[in-house]
């Protein structure tokens, strides 16, 4: 339960941030059904990447040990970091831009 807890968590963020970035992009803006859609991909994604992962947990823990698991852990970790480091770059640049001008305006 407690690992559930700090996996599902950061998990539906994730998501969830990455669905309203893309929602905020001009051509899904006015449709709804693309939006939806959007969501669904980037939720289904995620289920199937759980789904195969427990899969290839048991798989690696059969074939190469316990320490190959956490192995395959922090590379799937690394490979989140990269892939999201531009969203989160373009984020904080974002929030930085807005308190200047804040600040210049008062």
């Amino acid at each position: 339960m407690t690992s559930g807890f700090f996996i599902g968590g950061p998990s539906n963020m994730i998501s969830s941030a990455i669905s309203a970035d893309l929602g905020r992009q001009e051509l899904i803006q006015r449709s709804s059904e693309a939006l939806a859609t959007v969501t669904g991909i980037v939720d289904g994604s995620g289920s199937i990447g759980a789904a195969v992962g427990q899969y290839l947990v048991s798989l690696i823990r059969d074939k190469l040990g316990w320490m190959w698991v956490f192995y395959f852990f922090i590379l799937m970790t690394s490979c989140t970091i990269v892939f999201i480091s531009p969203l989160i770059v373009r984020e904080i640049f974002s929030l930085v831009l807005r308190r200047q001008a804040h600040i210049l305006r008062e």
